[in-house]
């Protein structure tokens, strides 16, 4: 089966994980060529595993940090040598 055009059927066959191995690579081989069945696949697995995605908003980002309040918060101990 080589793939020249969209197929929801083969489409949802992958999602799914039903299709034989010779059918999964040239409906690989496809995706390589198709930004809109990439898409679907991109939107199906982000649905089906959230925990993979991370969201950017989550994410904490070095210059939200108050620098200032840190170093207070460290003071520099001296020692003295005998």
């Amino acid at each position: 089966m080589t793939m020249n055009r969209c197929n929801r059927k083969i489409l949802s066959g992958f999602i799914n994980n039903q299709l034989e191995e010779d059918d999964r690579l040239d409906f690989l081989l496809h995706l390589d060529e198709c930004p809109n069945c990439w898409e679907l696949i991109y939107k199906a697995t982000k649905a089906q595993h959230p925990h993979f995605y991370k969201h950017p908003n989550r994410r904490k980002n070095a210059l939200d940090f108050d620098l200032d309040a840190s170093e207070k918060e460290v003071e520099e101990e001296v020692f003295e040598v005998a």
